[in-house]
């Protein structure tokens, strides 16, 4: 973790980073004299204890905004955690299921790979559990993650090799075919043995279900049913387990963007300022006169959206932009910057790249001025520190 990542942060340059946790709360961005007044009135009066603090509760002390608060906050915790080296440098998430249910294919798509490298992971091919896909990758731009597959072929017990693969995972994925009904009972089977080792292992990783189709088939009603009646085995196999942290997508290897959008989804769980980001992106939007802002990735993956007008179609509209763009440039050396379509009279659809160091990401909005799109390079600036640590704590 550099420390020039977190420069932005800061009211000036410091000399001796480690002194940081225990410098006044004034040092971080947007701490004025009067807000660090009240902040010193309630004995806040270092970084390391504006960190520990909760929003609401301070709020209710200081009458400072809520979203000032979080953010402040926010950006305290990330501070304190790479000043006293908490931070880890990589994310592991886990994407499982049965054999031929998705899993190489889904991996692929999400992170760009034409081709992914197959793998075992400690045991042979004859046990129940074999790597098939293991990535290496950044997400959300500066998330570096290990992906890693697993598949489960049909009436195997369970290994005994859960450890190595399922601990201290930060994201679980797990994949059931939601075409193939007669393995449904042996996938619900399988997600009960892996919230059962973490169950007993202590660790609750955050755990998306995709209820996927894989094969184009049109949805019939007997299809919604079947589906309906698998998503609530999924809830009531989760409420055996006393786990809420998860949550269930209908995805579709043919439906690029939702499955997208599920995996985003997914991801700013584990993405701490993710909430931040968002707040900006409010802030921002009530400046522009928009209902609609996002930040992507450069692979097109959500980081953090204000929407309440258009956002499936800005959604839609700025991933295809952003996947043109970065083939044009992957293929053709083409450098193209802001991408405009003109969504109703009076109103565009901008998708615009902001370059920092290697890192691309897109800010895309409905403006209803194209004047003001110039203001998107002031939100980019003040993003800038919070997505490259959005996933330091």
């Amino acid at each position: 973790m550099s420390f020039q990542r977190v420069r932005g942060f800061l009211t000036k340059e410091v000399s001796d980073f480690s002194k940081i946790p225990k410098s006044t709360p004034q040092i971080i961005v947007g701490i004025g004299p009067e807000a660090g007044r009240k902040l010193r009135k309630n004995r806040i009066n270092t970084v390391k204890k504006l960190s520990q603090q909760d929003s609401k509760s301070l709020y209710q002390l200081t009458g400072i905004r809520r979203s000032q608060l979080e953010r402040w906050i926010s950006a305290a915790r990330i501070l304190v955690a790479v000043c006293e080296m908490r931070t880890r440098d990589e994310k592991k998430i886990v994407v499982a299921g049965l054999d031929g249910s998705g899993i190489a294919s889904i991996v692929r798509t999400i992170t760009g790979r034409e081709s992914i490298r197959g793998a075992r992971y400690g045991f042979s091919a004859e046990r129940s559990q074999t790597m098939s896909v293991r990535v290496r990758t950044s997400l959300f731009g500066w998330i570096n993650a290990e992906i890693l597959g697993v598949s489960r072929l049909d009436g195997e017990e369970q290994p005994g090799a859960e450890s190595e693969v399922f601990s201290r995972a930060d994201l679980l994925v797990f994949v059931i075919d939601a075409h193939d009904h007669v393995r449904h009972r042996d996938a619900l089977n399988y997600l009960g043995g892996i919230l059962e080792f973490y169950s007993k292992s202590g660790e609750t990783p955050y755990t998306v279900i995709f209820l996927h189709s894989g094969d184009g088939a049109g949805e019939s009603q007997e299809h919604e049913e079947r589906r309906r009646l698998l998503r609530d085995e999924v809830r009531k196999l989760f409420k055996e387990y006393q786990n809420a942290r998860f949550q269930i997508e209908y995805t579709n290897i043919f439906e690029q963007e939702k499955l997208f959008l599920s995996f985003s989804s997914a991801l700013r769980k584990i993405a701490g300022a993710s909430h931040v980001v968002e707040g900006i992106l409010r802030d921002y939007a009530e400046f522009l006169g928009s209902r609609d802002l996002m930040v992507f990735d450069d692979k097109a993956l959500l980081i953090a959206d204000y929407t309440s007008n258009h956002g499936e179609v800005l959604s839609i509209a700025a991933m295809r932009m952003i996947w043109l763009r970065e083939a044009l440039s992957r293929n053709y050396s083409k450098d193209i910057g802001t991408m405009t379509v003109e969504l109703a009279p009076g109103e565009i659809i901008v998708c615009k790249p902001v370059d920092w160091e290697d890192k691309t990401i897109y800010i895309a909005g409905v403006l209803p001025d194209p004047e003001k799109s110039g203001v998107l390079n002031l939100l980019g600036e003040e993003l800038k520190p919070w997505i490259r640590n959005i996933g330091v704590v």
